[in-house]
């Protein structure tokens, strides 16, 4: 998937229900952008500072949440 093949840009965060939490730096472009593959998980990921946020996360983006649950049918 798009998601397994491009790596997560530092440790940018984007919490927005129903899309993945990960922004990302695809070959070739420049700019971050965010992970467009479908949304399997829910649950928390801590921000640097013990924050904690809820996020939303395609498969290959549920490492560094916790608590993971799987949404949809």
């Amino acid at each position: 998937t798009t998601a397994r093949m491009t790596d997560h840009y530092a440790e940018a965060v984007f919490s927005e229900p129903g899309r993945c939490w990960r922004m990302i730096q695809k070959p070739g472009v420049g700019a971050p952008d965010h992970c467009s593959e479908p949304v399997v998980w829910v649950g928390n990921h801590r921000l640097n500072g013990g924050k904690r946020i809820r996020v939303w996360t395609c498969e290959g983006h549920v490492e560094g949440v916790e608590e993971a649950e799987r949404v949809g049918p």
